[in-house]
């Protein structure tokens, strides 16, 4: 087996350097013809290129001026490539010889070459003679232009037409133009005696017309025309050599395609032949070694004697052998790997278990600790007993949350005063409802003390809830933002004080805003001070308006950005005349299409109050405004109280 192998590669090995000699004979000979096409296209590129640099003297242009400026450098650049393109011009016609292509193209005649250097020379000469603007002809008769105009200013009229010709003539090249010239010149002279200045400026004009026919006629006489034909047949020549060089380059491919053609027809009726040769040598072995196979698996991958007689004693067999090993192996390494995933997945299903039964547990905890927290928030009917209308929006990020609402009515001394507070605890959840119950104990133990000014209430709680979060080796910035106003029911007047959070009340089609102090219950990095309060005179059909910060920061709308106070005041603003349910009813759904499909950013809380106190008289209203409004002027840190009136 292995000596037939190497035959028939040895065999192929011989067949590929044969081809890999052919193929290399026509490659050089097509890289060949390709270089000299090349070559011959470079030439005809340099030409062309050089042809479009000349192609401005084909009419009157500044690059006129340019070469009568530098006529010495212009000639000797002309020169330098005439000689440079004469050598490469050379130095392809004997690469042809060297190639034994001269026998389909005799080459480019470089005979034309010192003819147009020549022609180009003096095209130069005869363009730095004329000019453009500053140099030249065209120069002189500018200059003596400008003389005469400021010498003789009487003859500017005629002298501007005669300067019309001029141009004429250079832009149309018309001897027509150039008659008109010479006949208004002599007019010219019959009725008036010419400046010596003017008679130099016709003699330069004579001159410029006679040189700028010779050089742009139309016709075949003209100098650039001439120049023009022989640079052309010059091109024509170069075209001729590179079409000769192209037929040559596809005679080559053409050659070279037939007789690779040839070759991979002779290799792929060998490779046939090779490969039923041994298709058919193999497949007997393969049948063979397929129904040992088939008798193996048959059996539960068992060896038995007569299976391995019938293996080959040769290479196919030694696969067998190896092959019935393996699968022994792979047999028992299935078994043991059923048996490891059959005891994980036991585990797993029991952790799995185990998983569910805690998160059960979980909730279960947390749906109790929700209804514990309901609990100890006020009730809507213990607040409707206090005020004409209580309108409550409660709904904790999680099943619990970090706001709360805390109410406590005190009797004493004939007065009956309701103290009333909202507060939003750091964080949601777990941690904010642990700080939520901290407060409302706090709130009624200061209460229980003795404590009844809202101010005092406030600074009481700052330093029960930093005493009690903080330790000296650890300092927490946790605690709560917190609304706190004191009812007093007799004299129907609300003594207010604020952490962080503000007491809107809607009047009368207004809003009035007292904002709170910017100070958190709890400790803080930056200096704080006592808690300010201030008093505040109900008027009938006055409603309160208390909310937390989750309300405000809830990102919503077209522009996905949070709803703000100032949104918040301006909606209150256009609403304020409706009606406390309706109003509450809508304020739900302005927050609700808001937020949208976007999650819940915080905790959120609002209180919608109606305390339905009886009409106050108009002279302790007017009093009680001016009153509130010179303590809040006074403190504009402090408190704010921001007036809008609404649409109706």
């Amino acid at each position: 087996m292995k000596r037939l192998f190497l035959g028939v590669f040895g065999g192929f090995c011989v067949v590929l350097v044969f081809i890999g000699v052919i193929n290399f004979y026509h490659i050089d000979a097509i890289y060949t013809m390709q270089r000299e096409v090349a070559k011959s296209d470079h030439l005809a590129q340099v030409l062309q290129q050089h042809k479009e640099q000349f192609r401005s003297f084909a009419q009157h242009h500044p690059q006129f001026d340019y070469v009568a400026t530098d006529l010495e450098h212009q000639l000797a650049l002309n020169k330098r490539f005439w000689t440079k393109t004469l050598k490469e011009s050379m130095t392809n016609n004997a690469s042809l010889r060297a190639n034994d292509l001269s026998a389909f193209n005799e080459g480019v005649d470089v005979s034309s070459f010192s003819q147009l250097l020549k022609l180009e020379q003096q095209l130069l000469q005869k363009v730095s003679r004329i000019g453009f603007k500053d140099e030249g002809l065209i120069g002189e008769m500018r200059d003596l232009a400008h003389q005469m105009e400021n010498d003789f200013p009487q003859y500017n009229e005629q002298l501007l037409s005669l300067r019309r010709h001029e141009k004429d003539f250079l832009m149309r090249v018309d001897p027509t133009y150039s008659d008109r010239f010479k006949e208004e010149m002599m007019l010219w002279k019959k009725h008036t005696h010419l400046p010596d200045a003017l008679d130099h400026y016709a003699v330069y004009f004579d001159s410029l017309s006679t040189d700028y026919l010779k050089l742009l006629h139309p016709g075949k006489s003209g100098f650039y025309n001439h120049w023009l034909d022989h640079f052309e047949a010059l091109q024509d020549s170069v075209r001729k050599q590179r079409s000769g060089l192209l037929k040559a380059s596809l005679n080559a491919s053409s050659n070279a395609e037939n007789t690779i053609l040839l070759l991979n027809g002779l290799m792929v009726c060998f490779a046939i032949g090779c490969t039923i040769f041994f298709t058919r040598k193999f497949s007997r072995q393969v049948k063979n070694l397929q129904r040992t196979m088939a008798n193996y698996i048959a059996t539960n991958y068992q060896f038995h004697q007569d299976t391995l007689l019938r293996i080959p004693r040769n290479d196919f067999g030694k696969i067998t052998l190896h092959f019935l090993k393996l699968t022994r192996k792979i047999r028992s390494d299935m078994q043991l790997l059923e048996d490891r995933v059959e005891r994980r997945t036991k585990s797993l299903q029991f952790k799995n278990h185990q998983l569910e039964l805690q998160h059960l547990e979980m909730m279960e905890s947390l749906r109790y600790a929700q209804d514990l927290q309901q609990s100890l928030l006020v009730s809507r009917a213990k607040l409707l007993r206090s005020f004409q209308e209580a309108w409550i929006y409660y709904k904790p990020k999680n099943m619990v949350g970090g706001d709360f609402y805390w109410m406590k009515e005190v009797n004493e001394n004939e007065e009956n005063i309701l103290y009333f507070a909202l507060a939003d605890c750091t964080g949601h959840g777990v941690p904010g409802a642990l700080l939520s119950v901290m407060g409302m104990n706090a709130l009624d133990e200061l209460i229980g003390s003795g404590i009844r000014e809202p101010a005092l209430l406030l600074d009481a709680l700052r330093s029960l809830v930093s005493r009690r979060l903080n330790t000296q080796e650890d300092k927490r910035y946790d605690g709560m933002d917190l609304a706190l106003f004191a009812w007093n029911r007799r004299q129907n007047t609300i003594t207010f004080a604020g952490a962080q959070l503000p007491l809107w009340i809607i009047r009368e089609g207004e809003l009035v805003e007292v904002v709170g102090q910017r100070m958190p219950i709890g400790y803080t990095y930056f200096e704080v001070s006592s808690f300010e309060q201030y008093e505040i005179q109900l008027y009938s059909k006055d409603r309160l308006f208390l909310f937390s910060d989750g309300m405000v920061d809830q990102f919503g709308g077209i522009k996905s950005k949070k709803m703000g106070r100032k949104f918040l005041r301006e909606w209150f603003i256009k609403n304020a005349n409706e009606p406390t349910g309706i109003l509450y009813s809508k304020l739900i759904q302005q927050f609700e299409n808001w937020k949208g499909n976007t999650e819940q950013t915080d905790d959120c809380t609002f209180i919608l109050l109606e305390p339905g106190i009886a009409t106050q008289s108009f002279i302790s209203a007017a009093i009680s405004v001016h009153s509130t409004t010179s303590v809040l002027s006074n403190r504009k840190e402090k408190a704010v109280v921001s007036m809008g009136v609404s649409n109706k």
